[in-house]
């Protein structure tokens, strides 16, 4: 199969191990069997220059495997520990046949090269030969090791090797994936011949109707996988062993490799996001600051409505309008929209100048639902200046009164906040979520997430910790489902602690 159906695969077992209700008489290599079963039957393998290893995806159930009598003398952990290594082999095998639908299928093709300009086209595939490269030498090691055995050896000492001296090709495809999307999405809305044969060649057997745009983003999710599948292979590595150390140090490579992605992405993204900001500001009232720094990067944006009092005494009601609120990691921007995409800065000051407080519980009613103060201590022209804003919902007020610390109510009504990590609630998430704002955590599907702040709402927020890198952030309760078995949730802490000790 394709990549993406592997992934899409590997994505729905690992749901099902977290959320699945066992049968005593079962292993977790049962249930593995039995999706394998299952993933065959909705998939078959289509043409390809790839070599592909088996039609089987499990390591026992290779024909040499099976027949060799060797199943009957190993434990079930050492059966565990032989797929989580085999799994390596066979996932690079479907990447690299997606990789080759994109270069051969997607960016060889004469029609399509002809319906774009040389720099587009440099900035819609980036260096993907290269990486395809990387994926054949890393493949091929993988298989000289492999199969020179039917039990056969560690295979962290490889994976460590590329990830020092290959996989650093990975970095450069994905600090461009910024750029390469803009591109995308600006031709398929600019340029009618490209959106045609893009459209056509998705829609022929090797593309096995998957979208363009999920070939493009196969490379960052496969140098992610694979430290996914790095972790897998040392939980099931015997403690104190030369192969848990070889394993760890694979897991260290890849993990920088990973976070020179992530530093470089978010860079280019947060000064983008500067440059567009600046752009749209208009400082008419005082002197302009300026906006962009390599050091500065948006936390929060939003509109609030801000609550002004009429002074007579005939017209005591409550008046609301809009306000724009751009948020810094150093500064605090109040702006008034004008027109679609302009704000005229009202007011300024240091981030670390303002604090946001909850009102007090005599202000009740319709009106102030949703309401807090917001307080500049000095603000640009250095008076104190305090503001009564309202959020359009309980939960933006939550994450913008926690945005900032100076907040001096412990609890906020409808709101629950763990502060021991042994009670906090533990989630998957079971669909994407693309964060949009500073504040907020990308998660991926079986992501596993400590929550320690909930939103009581029908639509409700929650912030956590992701435990594979202990990023933080908001995220909605609707991606994700709460993992109630003490059991799977204490599992997940010690192979979590495993994971980080090793």
């Amino acid at each position: 199969p394709l990549y993406q159906t592997y992934s899409d695969f590997a994505i729905q077992k690992e749901i099902h191990r977290q959320t699945v209700i066992r049968n005593i008489s079962k292993t977790s290599m049962d249930y593995a069997m039995e999706f394998a079963a299952r993933f065959r039957e909705k998939t078959s393998a289509r043409g390809s220059p790839v070599p592909a290893v088996s039609q089987t995806t499990l390591w026992q159930q290779q024909p040499t495997v099976r027949d060799s009598g060797l199943l009957d003398q190993l434990t079930v952990d050492q059966i565990k520990y032989q797929e989580s290594m085999f799994e390596v082999l066979t996932s690079e095998s479907s990447y690299l046949r997606s990789l080759y639908v994109l270069t051969e299928h997607f960016m060889e093709n004469r029609e399509l090269t002809d319906t774009i300009i040389i720099s587009d086209r440099k900035t819609l595939f980036s260096n993907i030969l290269k990486v395809r490269e990387v994926s054949e030498r890393f493949l091929k090691d993988l298989e000289e090791h492999i199969f020179k055995e039917i039990v056969f050896p560690d295979i962290c000492d490889i994976l460590h090797y590329h990830a020092q001296h290959n996989f650093s090709t990975y970095i450069d495809y994905v600090r461009n994936q910024t750029y390469q999307e803009k591109t995308y999405s600006r031709l398929m809305k600019s340029n009618e011949q490209f959106a045609a044969v893009i459209n056509r060649l998705q829609e022929l057997p090797q593309c096995q109707r998957l979208p363009f745009i999920s070939f493009l983003l196969l490379p960052f999710q496969r140098i992610t996988r694979i430290k996914m599948l790095i972790e897998n292979i040392l939980k099931r590595t015997k403690e104190g062993t030369p192969e848990e150390q070889t394993a760890s140090k694979a897991l260290t490579s890849v993990s920088k490799i990973i976070d020179c992605c992530n530093r470089d992405v978010g860079k280019m993204r947060q000064m983008e996001e500067l440059i567009e900001i600046s752009k749209m500001l208009e400082f008419d009232k005082f002197r302009a600051i300026p906006i962009i720094s390599e050091t500065r990067f948006l936390e929060k944006k939003g509109e609030l409505q801000e609550m002004s009092k009429s002074k007579t005494f005939v017209n005591m009601r409550a008046k609301f309008s809009p306000v724009y609120l751009f948020l810094f990691n150093d500064h605090l921007l109040i702006t008034i929209k004008k027109g679609s995409d302009r704000y005229v800065v009202m007011d300024h000051t240091h981030r670390s100048l303002v604090q946001a407080q909850p009102l007090d519980e005599c202000f009740g009613g319709a009106t102030y639902e949703n309401c807090f103060n917001l307080i500049m201590l000095e603000n640009h022209q250095g008076r104190t200046m305090e503001r009564l804003l309202k959020a359009p919902t309980k939960s933006d007020m939550q994450r913008w009164l926690a945005a900032f610390p100076s907040t001096t109510k412990e609890d906020v009504d409808e709101e629950v906040i763990y502060e021991d990590w042994a009670d906090c609630p533990q989630v998957q998430c079971v669909e994407q979520y693309i964060a949009q704002q500073a504040d907020e955590l990308n998660l991926e599907p079986t992501e596993i997430v400590n929550v320690i702040r909930k939103t009581n709402e029908a639509l409700g927020w929650y912030e956590g910790v992701r435990l594979s890198d202990g990023q933080k952030g908001w995220f909605p309760d609707t991606n994700v489902i709460e993992i109630t078995n003490e059991h799977v949730r204490r599992r997940n802490v010690k192979e979590r602690y495993r994971v980080s000790q090793a």
